[in-house]
Protein backbone atom coordinates (compact mmCIF):
# COMPACT_ATOMS: atom_id res chain seq x y z
CA UNK A 1 0.00 0.00 0.00
CA UNK A 2 1.01 3.58 0.15
CA UNK A 3 2.76 5.09 3.08
CA UNK A 4 -0.32 7.09 4.04
CA UNK A 5 -2.16 6.28 7.25
CA UNK A 6 -5.54 5.90 5.47
CA UNK A 7 -4.09 3.69 2.71
CA UNK A 8 -4.52 0.49 4.69
CA UNK A 9 -8.17 1.26 5.39
CA UNK A 10 -8.86 2.04 1.73
CA UNK A 11 -7.11 -1.16 0.60
CA UNK A 12 -9.06 -3.24 3.11
CA UNK A 13 -12.35 -1.65 2.04
CA UNK A 14 -11.56 -2.35 -1.62
CA UNK A 15 -10.70 -5.98 -0.84
CA UNK A 16 -13.95 -6.43 1.14
CA UNK A 17 -16.07 -4.95 -1.67
CA UNK A 18 -14.48 -7.30 -4.24
CA UNK A 19 -15.09 -10.30 -1.92
CA UNK A 20 -18.72 -9.25 -1.39
CA UNK A 21 -19.29 -9.01 -5.15
CA UNK A 22 -17.75 -12.46 -5.69
CA UNK A 23 -19.94 -13.95 -2.94
CA UNK A 24 -23.06 -12.38 -4.46
CA UNK A 25 -22.18 -13.82 -7.88
CA UNK A 26 -21.62 -17.25 -6.33
CA UNK A 27 -24.99 -17.12 -4.57
CA UNK A 28 -26.72 -16.06 -7.75
CA UNK A 29 -25.24 -19.10 -9.52
CA UNK A 30 -24.71 -17.23 -12.73
CA UNK A 31 -28.46 -17.12 -13.43
CA UNK A 32 -29.07 -20.85 -12.72
CA UNK A 33 -32.19 -21.71 -10.71
CA UNK A 34 -32.89 -25.25 -9.44
CA UNK A 35 -36.42 -26.49 -10.12
CA UNK A 36 -37.45 -29.40 -7.89
CA UNK A 37 -40.74 -30.06 -9.70
CA UNK A 38 -41.01 -33.73 -10.69
CA UNK A 39 -37.82 -34.75 -8.88
CA UNK A 40 -37.68 -36.91 -5.78
CA UNK A 41 -36.36 -35.56 -2.50
CA UNK A 42 -32.75 -36.82 -2.26
CA UNK A 43 -32.95 -36.80 1.54
CA UNK A 44 -36.07 -39.01 1.72
CA UNK A 45 -35.34 -42.78 1.93
CA UNK A 46 -36.52 -44.92 -1.00
CA UNK A 47 -38.11 -47.38 1.44
CA UNK A 48 -40.75 -44.81 2.40
CA UNK A 49 -41.67 -44.39 -1.24
CA UNK A 50 -42.18 -48.15 -1.68
CA UNK A 51 -44.38 -48.34 1.43
CA UNK A 52 -46.63 -45.64 0.03
CA UNK A 53 -47.02 -47.63 -3.20
CA UNK A 54 -47.81 -50.75 -1.17
CA UNK A 55 -50.67 -48.92 0.55
CA UNK A 56 -52.19 -47.98 -2.80
CA UNK A 57 -52.35 -51.58 -4.06
CA UNK A 58 -55.36 -53.84 -3.73
CA UNK A 59 -55.38 -56.30 -0.81
CA UNK A 60 -53.33 -59.46 -1.40
CA UNK A 61 -55.04 -62.79 -2.06
CA UNK A 62 -54.09 -65.72 0.21
CA UNK A 63 -51.82 -67.10 -2.53
CA UNK A 64 -50.02 -63.75 -2.81
CA UNK A 65 -49.16 -63.75 0.89
CA UNK A 66 -46.80 -66.74 0.53
CA UNK A 67 -43.25 -66.40 -0.71
CA UNK A 68 -42.91 -68.66 -3.76
CA UNK A 69 -40.21 -70.69 -2.01
CA UNK A 70 -42.74 -71.62 0.72
CA UNK A 71 -44.94 -73.45 -1.79
CA UNK A 72 -44.41 -76.99 -3.07
CA UNK A 73 -45.68 -78.24 -6.44
CA UNK A 74 -47.61 -81.48 -5.89
CA UNK A 75 -49.47 -82.04 -9.15
CA UNK A 76 -49.98 -80.96 -12.77
CA UNK A 77 -53.01 -81.53 -15.02
CA UNK A 78 -52.30 -80.82 -18.68
CA UNK A 79 -55.24 -82.60 -20.37
CA UNK A 80 -57.56 -79.62 -19.70
CA UNK A 81 -57.66 -76.12 -21.11
CA UNK A 82 -56.12 -74.16 -19.50
CA UNK A 83 -53.66 -76.50 -17.78
CA UNK A 84 -53.73 -76.52 -13.99
CA UNK A 85 -51.25 -77.16 -11.23
CA UNK A 86 -51.65 -77.80 -7.52
CA UNK A 87 -49.31 -76.26 -4.96
CA UNK A 88 -49.47 -76.56 -1.21
CA UNK A 89 -47.96 -74.76 1.74
CA UNK A 90 -46.12 -76.36 4.67
CA UNK A 91 -49.42 -77.02 6.49
CA UNK A 92 -50.84 -78.91 3.50
CA UNK A 93 -53.26 -76.20 2.36
CA UNK A 94 -53.63 -76.48 -1.42
CA UNK A 95 -54.04 -73.88 -4.14
CA UNK A 96 -54.92 -74.42 -7.81
CA UNK A 97 -52.87 -72.48 -10.36
CA UNK A 98 -53.63 -71.63 -13.98
CA UNK A 99 -51.56 -69.45 -16.33
CA UNK A 100 -52.00 -65.83 -15.28
CA UNK A 101 -52.66 -66.58 -11.59
CA UNK A 102 -51.05 -63.97 -9.30
CA UNK A 103 -48.69 -65.61 -6.81
CA UNK A 104 -46.24 -64.29 -4.21
CA UNK A 105 -45.97 -60.85 -2.59
CA UNK A 106 -43.65 -59.44 -5.29
CA UNK A 107 -46.17 -59.35 -8.14
CA UNK A 108 -45.43 -62.84 -9.48
CA UNK A 109 -47.67 -64.37 -12.16
CA UNK A 110 -47.84 -67.98 -13.35
CA UNK A 111 -46.35 -67.79 -16.85
CA UNK A 112 -46.51 -71.41 -18.03
CA UNK A 113 -47.42 -74.83 -16.73
CA UNK A 114 -45.25 -77.59 -18.18
CA UNK A 115 -45.28 -81.36 -17.87
CA UNK A 116 -43.45 -81.40 -14.52
CA UNK A 117 -42.98 -77.72 -13.73
CA UNK A 118 -44.60 -74.34 -13.22
CA UNK A 119 -42.78 -71.17 -14.29
CA UNK A 120 -43.55 -68.04 -12.27
CA UNK A 121 -42.47 -64.64 -13.61
CA UNK A 122 -41.70 -61.81 -11.19
CA UNK A 123 -40.64 -58.24 -11.82
CA UNK A 124 -38.27 -56.68 -9.29
CA UNK A 125 -37.24 -53.06 -8.94
CA UNK A 126 -33.61 -52.52 -7.94
CA UNK A 127 -32.18 -49.66 -5.89
CA UNK A 128 -31.77 -47.47 -8.97
CA UNK A 129 -35.42 -47.95 -9.93
CA UNK A 130 -34.88 -50.23 -12.94
CA UNK A 131 -37.21 -53.23 -13.30
CA UNK A 132 -35.77 -56.71 -13.92
CA UNK A 133 -37.60 -59.89 -14.90
CA UNK A 134 -36.97 -63.01 -12.82
CA UNK A 135 -38.23 -66.53 -13.50
CA UNK A 136 -38.83 -68.97 -10.67
CA UNK A 137 -39.39 -72.63 -11.54
CA UNK A 138 -41.37 -74.94 -9.25
CA UNK A 139 -40.72 -78.60 -10.10
CA UNK A 140 -42.48 -81.78 -9.12
CA UNK A 141 -40.37 -83.90 -6.77
CA UNK A 142 -38.64 -86.84 -8.44
CA UNK A 143 -40.62 -90.04 -8.07
CA UNK A 144 -38.39 -93.03 -7.34
CA UNK A 145 -40.72 -95.46 -9.14
CA UNK A 146 -40.74 -93.32 -12.29
CA UNK A 147 -38.15 -94.16 -14.98
CA UNK A 148 -35.72 -91.42 -15.98
CA UNK A 149 -36.69 -89.60 -19.23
Amino acid sequence: MTGRPGGIAIGTALLLSVAAAAAAAALDGGGYRYDAAGKRDPFRPLALRQERNAEQRAPLTPLQRYEIGQLKLVGVIRDVTPPRALVEDSAGLGFILTPGTPIGPHGGVVATIGRREVVVEEWQTDVIGERHRREIVLELPKDEAEPAP
